[in-house]
């Protein structure tokens, strides 16, 4: 695994003290993340410097953003090579894979093996972006919640 100086080199971004915190945090998560939850994590960063630094990790391609649908926008770490902790290239585009969001604690976590199916979309579309999330229960909250409530009551 390469280090968190490394990683940031290696996609052309300087690599400060400040992104290397943030950064090492970031690294630390294995799902899906909101700007909240990682200003939680590290307060000793300011909310702007915090949001600068997702937007560059989002520009070089580190992290891409979604919508899960619980009103706060998550970031996932890009990890393109299932046996890696960083994209060693990003010529064959940015990372797709599905995500599955809890609509009761409204974690999201990042299926990585799974991959956003095939669309065929009108001719001369071009896509942007892909937005998959799969809305369900997870397992904590299925073990919590099981057998005590209805399922209509929880959404």
């Amino acid at each position: 695994m390469m280090e968190a100086e490394e990683i940031l080199a290696h996609h052309k971004i300087r690599p400060t003290a400040v992104r290397l915190l943030i950064w090492r945090e970031i690294q630390k998560l294995t799902d899906a993340f909101s700007a909240t939850e990682l200003e939680g994590r590290i307060p000793t960063v300011d909310r702007s410097t915090l949001f600068r630094a997702l937007a560059l990790f989002q520009e070089h391609q580190l992290l891409h953003l979604f919508d899960d649908g619980t009103g706060e926008h998550k970031y996932c770490r890009c990890m393109c090579r299932h046996d890696e902790d960083y994209c060693e290239s990003h010529d064959h585009g940015p990372c797709h894979h599905v995500h599955a969001t809890c609509i009761i604690c409204h974690r999201t976590f990042c299926l990585r093996q799974q991959h956003i199916p095939a669309v065929n979309l009108p001719e001369g579309f071009e896509a942007r972006e892909f937005n998959y999330v799969v809305r369900g229960i997870c397992a904590e909250c299925n073990r919590r919640w099981h057998g005590r409530m209805p399922y209509g009551s929880l959404a």
